[in-house]
């Protein structure tokens, strides 16, 4: 089942609004998230800590690892652990 869902981020100084869904499975969830014409999707680990799963592309579009972390930390507000 998918839940579309608009996430304030805020970076550098910038309020973004970013455009996600959340995909529920048997007993888990998902959050794919779109940054920067990229969709990231952000699962807990065992730990129950959240975590960005990231493909490989070209050097030319990286993202900036304190971008994801500030994402995560608005996930981790929303979404008890």
């Amino acid at each position: 089942m998918e839940h579309f869902f608009e996430l304030p981020v805020n970076h550098n100084g910038e309020e973004l609004l970013l455009k996600g869904r959340l995909v529920t499975f048997a007993y888990t969830y998902k959050f794919y998230v779109m940054v920067n014409g990229r969709e990231l999707v952000f699962e807990r680990d065992d730990s129950g800590e959240f975590r960005a799963l990231v493909q490989a592309v070209d050097s030319g579009s990286e993202i900036d690892a304190s971008f994801i972390h500030n994402i995560i930390v608005v996930l981790e507000a929303v979404q008890p652990a």
